[in-house]
């Protein structure tokens, strides 16, 4: 079947089982998993011409699921967000869109039903687990044939492959391949499948009504087991539109400025900030590198470099090793160097909530990953100075590469991405050469020092973009009463970089002893994000101590409660914060007169403390979405059409 693709698309694609011949007549089912755009997407591309060629319907599929590494509300968010951009733009073009949301009460094996009923099933190129293990299964079960699309690449996977050990071999390897690609237009193909109007396995998201009113999305967010802690960055809006937006507005303002620019990590429009979009697939990389490649300067070129060459790169190798993860990926110098260097002391050892909450011993560093906590990214000239602090501060290579990989998944917009994954390694020695003479811990592996990038950057300015305020509503949260609960939201708050005080009011942490100890059967039941974060509280109870701002509330607040003086500086008051009865509670004004409140009575003792933290967590998060959710986007005119 693939012989009958355009060439365009049969380059692109790959059978991944042996089944030769359609399944009955069945839907063509398309699977999204990480190209989440209408425009110049293969996958759908592929799927509409075999529906059309066989008489099919044809059907897009779009899964989010739980089970994804940090599946969090950050990343689960920009999903969704994704997703009213698919729906409309799949009705414009007369293609059938569903959403499936994995929650409580929706978790059935949609793909394992699908793979028993559709004609054959077409999917996004995404080469990293647990992707691919599903990928798997549901090939190994389907009944009809499963292609596999890469819609990420200029140069098709499929086409070359291979792990290549240096930057410089790929781009020489691939210099034709990339060429006449540049120089082609993306085919506009004339093809109307039919939509599938038939039954589904799963009853889809109501998006009209459900995901893009931000009220609404954060009630379906909160059925998800997902960790609520890590919240969304509302000022980078998922989906296809925005990022065609963003694109537009630096091929129009930034581009000829790259070569210069990019570099200055200070310098925050610089760089087009663009790597979730190509991440998460909003964004053509072929239409991007074509618009690109037509303004032929030095700094459209070396733009192209870093997408064409270092991006793809990455993507090729993790293509093409069976454990993208493995410290075994790396060079056999690398790990001879880290095995020599194994037993070297290490002067400063940080403990993963140090490196999690950016308490190393040098700002820059903790200002690295302040920016992917409170902002989901990490410019791409730091990622390497962040990346090789971590085997002087960590016990061994192993715990290196887990620590870094997962700060990097678990916050960057990016994350869980080949080109994040190669990323980690690099600072461990892929894709580069030996540097002597060797040094203590870090070996032959070439060193980035902090104090030396430092002294090279306005770490001042650097400083301020990544302490700007997280949302365009500037203000402050005032918490009534530090208990354990309103130490946990403080913390969840000034984490990523919210304001959050104290009022002046008895310190009820310093009357309990000790928080209640989870049993083996809690660490099973409950999910590890709750786990972590009811450790921690016990760790910061048992000293007394939270790290929220240690300010205290004046009595200069008005009339209305509305605004606050601390530390003798004039705040807005986003929201009081009380608990009552074991659940938090949101106010303009403190709750004095209500004869249920007392700052002393912070638990219900009906309910487990960590259930309560559970409740605060996703009690917090919809607050937030209810303040800053409905920012306003600033529009930027495309100057290409779309369909």
């Amino acid at each position: 079947m693939i012989d009958r693709l355009p060439s365009h698309l049969a380059e692109r694609t790959r059978q991944l089982n042996s089944i030769d011949t359609l399944y009955g007549d069945g839907p063509v089912v398309v699977w999204l998993k990480s190209s989440f755009r209408v425009h110049e997407n293969p996958a759908i591309e592929v799927g509409a011409t075999i529906a059309q060629q066989n008489g099919l319907p044809l059907l897009i599929y779009h899964g989010i699921d739980e089970r994804y590494p940090h599946a969090s509300l950050r990343h689960h968010n920009m999903l969704l967000e994704a997703a009213i951009d698919m729906d409309e733009n799949c009705r414009k073009n007369g293609l059938r869109y569903v959403l499936h949301l994995a929650r409580e009460g929706h978790r059935q094996p949609v793909l394992k039903q699908f793979s028993q009923t559709a004609s054959c099933i077409v999917t996004d190129m995404f080469p990293l687990p647990p992707w691919t293990e599903w990928l798997q299964t549901i090939s190994a079960s389907s009944k009809g044939p499963v292609f596999d699309v890469d819609c990420h690449c200029v140069v098709p996977m499929p086409m070359f492959g291979k792990s290549v050990d240096r930057p410089y071999k790929y781009r020489d390897a691939t210099k034709k391949l990339r060429k006449k690609r540049l120089q082609a237009s993306w085919p506009v193909l004339d093809v109307q499948a039919e939509q599938y109007v038939g039954e589904l396995p799963f009853e889809p998201v109501d998006i009209a009504n459900r995901v893009i009113d931000p009220n609404e999305r954060i009630s379906l967010l909160q059925e998800c087991n997902i960790d609520p802690t890590v919240l969304p960055i509302w000022d980078v809006r998922g989906g296809e539109k925005a990022a065609l937006q963003k694109w537009q507005k630096f091929f129009d303002k930034g581009l000829n400025g790259y070569a210069r620019r990019r570099n200055n990590a200070a310098d925050s429009t610089g760089v087009s900030r663009l790597s979730h979009a190509f991440h998460y697939g909003f964004l053509s990389p072929m239409r991007v590198a074509r618009e690109a490649a037509a303004v032929g300067t030095k700094s459209a070129d070396k733009y192209l470099d870093e997408l064409l060459v270092f991006r793809e790169h990455a993507w090729h190798h993790i293509y093409a090793v069976p454990e993208p993860y493995a410290p075994s990926n790396l060079p056999d110098w690398a790990k001879q160097s880290w095995r020599d260097t194994s037993d070297d002391p290490r002067p400063v050892l940080l403990t993963p909530r140090q490196l999690e909450y950016a308490a190393s011993p040098f700002e820059l560093w903790n200002l690295c990953q302040q920016s992917l906590v409170r902002h989901g990214e990490l410019h791409n000239n730091l990622r390497m100075t962040w990346g090789k602090a971590f085997p002087l501060w960590t016990q061994h290579l192993e715990s290196s590469l887990e620590q870094s990989q997962m700060l990097n998944d678990k916050y960057a917009l990016d994350g869980r991405d080949p080109s994040s994954v190669v990323g980690v390694q690099w600072c461990h020695g892929l894709f580069d050469r030996a540097f002597f003479p060797s040094e203590p811990v870090m070996g032959v592996v070439r060193k980035r020092d902090v104090v030396t990038h430092s002294s090279r950057l306005d770490t001042e300015r650097y400083g301020a973009h990544v302490n700007r305020n997280p949302s365009q509503i500037d203000g402050a949260y005032i918490l009534q009463g530090r208990n354990p609960i309103t130490s946990f939201v403080a913390d969840v708050l000034t984490d990523q970089g919210y304001s959050a005080h104290f009022t002046e009011t008895e310190d009820v942490s310093s009357s309990i002893d000790s928080i209640p100890s989870l049993s083996d059967h809690d660490f099973q039941r409950y999910p590890t994000w709750l786990v972590e974060k009811y450790l921690a509280l016990d760790e910061e109870m048992h000293v007394q101590k939270t790290r929220a701002a240690p300010s205290h509330v004046s009595d200069g607040r008005t009339e209305d409660g509305s605004t606050d003086h601390v530390e003798n500086r004039h705040h807005t008051a986003l929201s009081i914060i009380s608990m009552i009865e074991g659940r938090l509670v949101f106010t303009a004004a403190p709750p004095e007169s209500d004869p249920s409140f007392s700052t002393g009575r912070y638990s219900d003792y009906s309910v487990p403390l960590v259930e309560q933290l559970r409740h605060a967590a996703w009690d917090l998060a919809r607050r937030m979405f209810e303040l800053h959710a409905h920012q306003s986007e600033s529009a930027y005119a495309v100057q290409t059409r779309l369909f």
